[in-house]
């Protein structure tokens, strides 16, 4: 037997079928016509189950053939990354997408960066906006317009048509990709980076060659069931149907879905899905579309997993052998069992187990405010068994809904089937069999008081010995019409913000700088030097830079600072003598802010006497913060105030927390923020300009909040 990927050879399929098809047939008979079913009836059960084993074979078979390599499933993030991966998966999209991919070409030559992306797999129907970085790029022609580019970037793109043209100014410049470099089928990008001034590099192309290009894209022409026609479309129905028949997805024969029943559910389907659902904001959204993208190497049933899960979709199987899809709608069920169709019960109880139940439902959609990425919608809380249980979360991604109003709906549905009236399994008789591909049935048993509708989760035929079909078995659990109602102003919840911001790119000045004087004793000389304070900075991307020098003179002197410094000192400076400082911020790219302007002043004195004492201090405790006050004292030779702090009242251990400048004779203040709750000490000394301390004034204990 050959496989091809991960599906079988369709003549072995063929193959597989045929058998199944004819062992199924003879028991099936042999089963119906014991127990005296119609002809018209036996007809139907034969074709209906019969269909069902011929999907069950083509989906068994192909998960034997993928379980031993199962890849996780792409995020829709996950396409967006751009790296040189000669063994990439190949990746085909639907709906709308924001997309990049491995490289296929890169080159330098004469300054310029010539780089081939491969976009995905068959067809785009159109390619919406092409993005550069984090910056949505404007093209004249082939040439970006829109800064910071201004003429520095050219794009140009391929569909994917089945044959392609190769790309002529790639092909002139590297003559060894000639014209046969087509990328038949392969929708791709072609992007040249011209050549940029070493200062403004980190500006323009900070990623180097490494720049990452991506484009908005309308993914997949596919067959639309409401006009006929093949055009993009985003409806589940649509897309669902594309992929299991799509070479490069499950690669179902045709004749599955188009058989009259099934195709007739699958327009349905296509309706339901294409129902206009309000929003809160008001306007309409219809209520099943699927975006995203599948890796090829991906499990089939992983892949049709996401896209039901996104649609509160499954696949039933028809009475005339065919498949088609059922997008939830609750109806009233035609089909009723009562105590004469159930011969038994198992596992039958009120709700769900502590294992599978919740009352908190998180999940996940693709949004494109958040740069189509996975984002989380706004949860689905039950506060009121919260306040009684607990939190009981439940994860659940709907990563190809494209809005959080479609994401809320599904989380709501989860939300119910989380928490049934009743759950079990029930065992009927030959009666049971008109329960096969319905969504819902209604159960009445007196013995449990139970007369309600219930959804079909799983459905067994009961084979005793000899073949003969005794029966079903069907797993149910209770769904209520309320599941399915929706009052958008009350039920949609909160989106997230949108991060659609304009960004300023600008670097900013260092804040609390300032530029005193402190000294030194070599031998009996006191020698003054500088001391730049400034508050740490915002960002591990900045880092700090400081320059002084005699006013008047011509060079600046770099002064040296640590990593995550909030100070800095310069050389011994000459006493009596003028000096002027700046910081700015760098880049770790080399980007280089703009120098603090005014410099700030200093003239160092060389003085060794102290001034006296500072006197009315007091202290104010608040929220993070203390205020302190003080009056400088009457000393000709005052220069500062330095603060001290510590936890406990020990003078000797505490910390220098600021020198505050100021005049004699002067009331003065200093609000030592950011710190936290609890109880702090204080010390202030007066200081001259040659850093002669006086003796310390205690504040004593202040509390902060």
């Amino acid at each position: 037997m050959s496989y091809i990927g991960n599906n079988l050879d369709p003549t072995d399929q063929r193959s597989i079928f045929a058998r199944a098809r004819m062992g199924l047939e003879s028991l099936v008979l042999l089963a119906l016509t014991s127990v005296g079913v119609s002809g018209a009836a036996l007809g139907i059960a034969v074709g209906a189950i019969v269909g069902a084993v011929q999907i069950g074979v083509a989906i068994g078979l192909s998960y034997l053939a993928s379980s031993l390599f199962r890849p996780d499933p792409p995020k829709p993030q996950d396409v967006q990354t751009s790296v040189k991966n000669p063994v990439a998966p190949r990746v085909r999209h639907y709906g709308r997408v924001k997309a990049s991919g491995p490289w296929v070409f890169v080159e330098n030559k004469r300054g310029l960066l010539f780089k081939v992306i491969a976009l995905g797999t068959g067809r785009l129907d159109a390619i919406e906006e092409y993005w550069i970085d984090d910056n949505l790029a404007t093209l004249s022609g082939v040439t970006v317009t829109s800064a910071p580019y201004n003429g520095k970037a050219f794009i140009r793109s391929r569909l994917g048509l089945p044959t392609e043209t190769a790309y002529s100014d790639l092909t002139g410049n590297f003559p060894e990709w000639d014209s046969n470099h087509r990328g038949d089928g392969i929708s791709s990008l072609y992007a040249v980076q011209a050549s940029v001034a070493s200062d403004k590099i980190t500006e323009v192309f900070p990623n180097l060659s490494n720049t990452l290009y991506r484009v908005v894209a309308r993914g997949s022409i596919v067959h639309n069931l409401g006009t006929g026609t093949d055009i993009w479309s985003e409806n589940a129905a649509d897309i669902i149907r594309d992929y299991m028949l799509h070479a490069d997805g499950m690669r179902l024969p045709a004749s599955i879905v188009d058989t009259p029943i099934a195709a007739a559910g699958w327009l349905a389907a296509y309706n339901r899905a294409a129902e206009a659902v309000p929003l809160k904001a008001g306007g309409t959204e219809k209520r099943y579309r699927l975006w995203g993208s599948y890796q090829l190497s991906e499990r089939p049933a992983d892949v049709l997993s996401r896209m039901t899960a996104a649609c509160d979709g499954r696949l039933v199987p028809t009475s005339d052998g065919g498949l088609t899809l059922d997008i939830g709608t609750w109806e009233e069920p035609t089909v009723i069992l009562d105590a004469d169709a159930i011969t038994g019960f198992s596992e039958v109880a009120r709700g769900r187990d502590v294992l599978t139940t919740a009352n908190i439902i998180r999940a996940t959609f693709t949004s494109p405010f958040h740069d189509y990425q996975s984002t989380d919608a706004d949860q689905w809380i039950d506060e009121d068994d919260v306040a009684l249980r607990g939190e009981i979360p439940q994860d659940t991604p709907f990563n190809m809904a494209p809005s959080h109003g479609q994401c809320r709906r599904l989380m709501k549905l989860a939300a119910y089937r989380a928490n049934p009236s009743w759950v079990g399994v029930f065992q009927c008789n030959l009666r049971g069999l008109a329960a096969f591909g319905k969504r819902f049935v209604r159960l009445t048993y007196p013995l449990f008081g139970i007369d309600e509708v219930f959804e079909v989760q799983d459905f067994r035929f009961n084979i005793a010995d000899g073949g003969i079909l005794t029966g079903v078995s069907l797993q149910v659990q209770s769904m209520p019409s309320q599941a399915y109602d929706w009052d958008a102003a009350a039920e949609e919840g909160t989106a997230p913000i949108s991060e659609e911001t304009t960004v300023d790119k600008t670097i900013p000045l260092p804040t609390g700088f300032s530029f005193g004087v402190s000294r030194i004793t070599v031998g009996s000389q006191q020698v003054p030097y500088g001391v730049l304070a400034f508050d740490a900075s915002p960002s591990d991307a900045l880092k700090i830079q400081g320059q002084y020098r005699k006013v008047g003179a011509t060079d600046w002197l770099v002064v040296p600072i640590a990593d995550d410094a909030t100070s800095a000192n310069t050389q011994a400076l000459s006493d009596g003598v003028q000096y002027e400082a700046q910081v700015r911020f760098v880049t770790l790219t080399g980007r280089e802010g703009a120098w603090t302007s005014p410099s700030l002043k200093v003239t160092p004195v060389a003085d060794p006497t102290a001034p006296g004492v500072v006197t009315s201090v007091s202290k104010t405790g608040g929220t993070g913060q203390v205020t302190l006050n003080w009056t400088a004292p009457n000393s000709a030779n005052y220069t500062a105030a330095n603060i001290r702090r510590n936890t406990v009242n020990t003078e000797g251990s505490a910390a220098l927390v600021r020198t505050e400048y100021g005049p004699p004779s002067t009331a003065d203040s200093y609000v030592d923020g950011g710190l936290a709750a609890g109880t702090y000490y204080y010390w202030i000394k007066a200081a001259n300009a040659s850093g002669v301390e006086s003796a310390s004034v205690a504040t004593g204990s202040v509390t902060v909040t």
